[in-house]
């Protein structure tokens, strides 16, 4: 008898199960079909997706993906050639699945045949605007107009992207960040950050709600030119009030190796996300919430090709040269130390990176608000360094390898200048002095490996410094 009333338990316990989960998580199977069109013709070759598996439209434009209850949005890869689609000063390239009860739905995506031709085209990565309070957005407009003039002195079309935090913790305000960028007429592209989380869910899968119903999907893919341009969403809430690791779910990844599957080998493809996936840290003292724990299978994917990752999340500028096949940046941010000083914890000015593509070709440079693109460095004299006190020192932001950094002491080249990890001199002072007037009582510098100093002969001399970037640009400035 027993025995007989435990089997009994254990049936209805499974029954309840099953019901209840029946009841929580509806997957019944929902038919997409529908037509990518430019208001005549079908597009053929676009990808539709559901955010788990792709389709490419036929000849006609059609296409037909099988999916469930669980899709929150139909989407697709916006070709070449074609027009951003803008709504609520966003790019439109999705749709919202509302009603998940109808079992078969059309959903049509137009557009526009561009007539400007992309081959040739400027991309803006902006990190970490990072807006708390509503004092702090015209310092972001002020920001936004800087690239406003940027775009204008172009002949080619210019994009942008925001690599995540795109506000502080109040989406109150992401009505009036998409606002001040769409202003400057170049359409952005937005991906999710720490600080663009909905906190006090269960999980990961509800902590981008706001953002999603703000701009879309968390992960999607667009063409521009020969490039193809992917976002990520690579910030895993882990359902403890503001904690958060960096990594990529499954069903990232597999959507994503979906998504480069019909990217032809050797394709410049470029990722976005928001934490990084390389840092000078080891590896034993790594921070899981400053770099992607699984970083080692996002890179093993873009081995096929000539890719570059867009990062931001450190406040600080940094370049990495992961293989001859792999280029991370590292973006300081837009809002430098939250809107309370002009320059990144490593004396990089508030700015962003304007990168210039031709087809599969990219060079890139660091823009600084309020400078002109000449402005790639900054340079103290002998004795303005309290870490070198005898040397000229000199912080390159945007330094990588191939950069070389020379100095000439009376006219008389000397060499290169030796490199060092330690404090920028201009952002240590400017916290000293101002330290009373922030907002917030941790602002502080952080050492960077971006610096290099030489020792002159004589502390009269008049030195010059001279860099020179991966792609033969040249920067000069003379000290005495």
């Amino acid at each position: 008898m027993k025995h007989y009333r435990i089997k009994t338990f254990w049936l209805v316990f499974a029954v309840c199960c099953f019901f209840s989960l029946h009841a929580q998580t509806d997957i019944h199977t929902i038919l997409f079909s529908g037509r990518v069109h430019d208001g005549k013709s079908g597009i053929a070759g676009v990808a539709v997706t559901d955010g788990i598996n792709i389709t490419r439209t036929d000849a006609k434009g059609q296409y037909k993906l099988l999916s469930n209850a669980t899709a929150e949005f139909v989407y697709i890869t916006l070709p070449s050639s074609y027009d951003i689609p803008i709504n609520n000063e966003t790019p439109c390239f999705y749709v919202s699945v509302d009603d998940k009860t109808i079992s078969k739905q059309t959903i049509n995506f137009e557009l526009k045949k561009s007539t400007r031709d992309d081959y040739r085209h400027i991309l803006i990565a902006w990190a970490d605007p990072q807006v708390y309070y509503e004092d702090e957005l015209p310092l972001a407009e002020n920001a936004a107009k800087d690239v406003e003039m940027l775009a204008q002195q172009f002949n080619t079309p210019v994009y942008g992207v925001v690599c995540g935090d795109i506000v502080g913790d109040h989406p109150e305000h992401y009505g009036a960040l998409k606002k001040m960028l769409a202003d400057t007429g170049v359409p952005f592209f937005f991906a999710a950050g720490n600080h663009d989380m909905t906190l006090d869910v269960r999980s990961n899968d509800l902590s981008k709600d706001t953002y999603k119903k703000t701009f879309g999907p968390d992960y999607y893919s667009f063409n521009r030119g020969e490039i193809h341009y992917v976002v990520l969403d690579d910030v895993f809430y882990v359902g403890r009030a503001y904690w958060y690791i960096s990594y990529l779910p499954e069903k990232q990844l597999a959507w994503l190796q979906q998504d480069l599957a019909d990217v032809p080998a050797g394709s410049t493809v470029v990722v976005i996300l928001h934490i990084p996936t390389s840092t000078r840290e080891t590896q034993a003292r790594e921070n899981m919430l400053n770099v992607l724990q699984n970083r080692q299978y996002l890179h093993e994917m873009l081995k096929p090709y000539n890719a570059h990752i867009f990062s931001g999340h450190m406040h600080y500028n940094d370049n990495f040269v992961i293989s001859d096949s792999l280029y991370e940046h590292v973006h300081a941010a837009v809002c430098a130390e939250f809107w309370q000083t002009p320059q990144c914890s490593d004396g990089t000015p508030q700015g962003y990176g304007v990168y210039e593509i031709n087809g599969n070709d990219i060079q890139w440079y660091y823009k600084s608000v309020g400078y002109d693109k000449n402005f790639q460095f900054r340079a103290y004299p002998v004795g303005e360094n309290p870490e070198k006190p005898g040397a000229v020192t000199v912080n390159v932001w945007n330094y990588d390898p191939k950069w070389k950094v020379n100095w000439y002491e009376n006219g008389i080249l000397k060499g290169k200048m030796t490199p060092y990890r330690g404090l920028d001199p201009y952002a240590t002072d400017y916290i000293v002095k101002n330290k009373q007037k922030f907002r917030y009582d941790w602002i502080t510098t952080g050492e960077t490996e971006h610096l290099f100093f030489a020792e002159p002969s004589s502390q009269d001399a008049t030195i010059k410094i001279e860099v020179i970037d991966r792609f033969g640009n040249k920067y000069t400035k003379e000290l005495e």
